[in-house]
């Protein structure tokens, strides 16, 4: 080997592994949290990513991770080992009931190599420092505009699919509020005042689903492109049943007593 010119050979060794958008926003926020050494967020996410299951105590979790993290970051940043950080953090998720995923168990071996050789050819290299931007880049992408549109367009054929069924829905609900309203005016006198912050609960639910029936037709009409009278490139009949979501989600709001 030629040590004044050297060369570097990547080898394919048939393991091959991928990460989803989601899997990477969420590694990404890991991360991030990692660095802020706000291990609450770090456990929320493992349940919010669906890796642990929801009935997980969090408080217990937490706890756990901040027993796995605190000892790495009482060192400096540049002598902390990330993929043995992220190692340390999926055995201790796997005693809490740890969904395995294959594509996480990859990215691990993956990340021992990695930085392996990085500090290999630089003993000086701070990971943390170079996979920074890195995070902020991904994290970034995903709060852009045009990708929550790219997200809203993908979930867009199921909100048509649903949305037939909206008003049935609606009706039903309706009517299961005013046969709850029906059985409160039976109570005694003593429970007037709960039977009264009973009923307006049951409006402002009612209200909130009407909004929200009323947001995703304006959002299926903008989508759709339809034709007619328009302002500002938006369908008038869109404007108006946003205007009617917004005017719902008032009337849902909770106001002082």
């Amino acid at each position: 080997s030629q040590i004044e010119n050297p060369r570097f050979i990547a080898l394919d060794f048939g393991i091959v592994g991928s990460l989803s958008e989601t899997d990477r926003f969420y590694l990404a926020e890991n991360f991030t949290a990692m660095f802020a050494r706000d291990y609450q967020r770090i456990a929320q996410l493992h349940i919010d990513a669906g890796w642990m299951p929801a009935s997980l105590d969090l408080e217990e979790l937490t706890a756990d991770v901040r027993t796995v993290c605190e000892p790495y970051f009482s060192r400096p940043l540049s002598e902390i080992a990330l993929g043995e950080v992220l190692l340390k953090i999926f055995q201790m998720a796997r005693k809490n009931q740890l969904t395995i995923q294959p594509q996480l168990i990859l990215l691990q071996k993956t990340l021992l190599n990695i930085e392996g050789l990085g500090r290999t050819l630089d003993p000086q290299l701070d990971l943390w420092a170079v996979a920074q931007p890195v995070l902020a880049d991904i994290l970034r992408e995903q709060r852009r505009p045009r990708a929550i549109a790219k997200r809203l367009r993908a979930q867009l054929p199921g909100w048509l699919k649903a949305a037939p069924h909206m008003p049935e829905l609606v009706h039903s609900y309706l009517q299961q509020a005013v046969r709850g309203d029906a059985t409160l005016r039976l109570r005694s006198e003593d429970l007037a005042e709960l039977a009264s912050v009973t009923r307006s609960g049951q409006r402002r639910t009612v209200f909130a689903i009407l909004g929200a029936a009323l947001g995703i037709m304006a959002t299926v009409l903008h989508g759709l492109e339809a034709g007619g009278v328009r302002y500002a490139g938006v369908p008038l009949a869109a404007w108006l049943l946003g205007a009617g979501a917004f005017a719902a989600f008032i009337a849902a709001w909770p106001r002082q007593r």
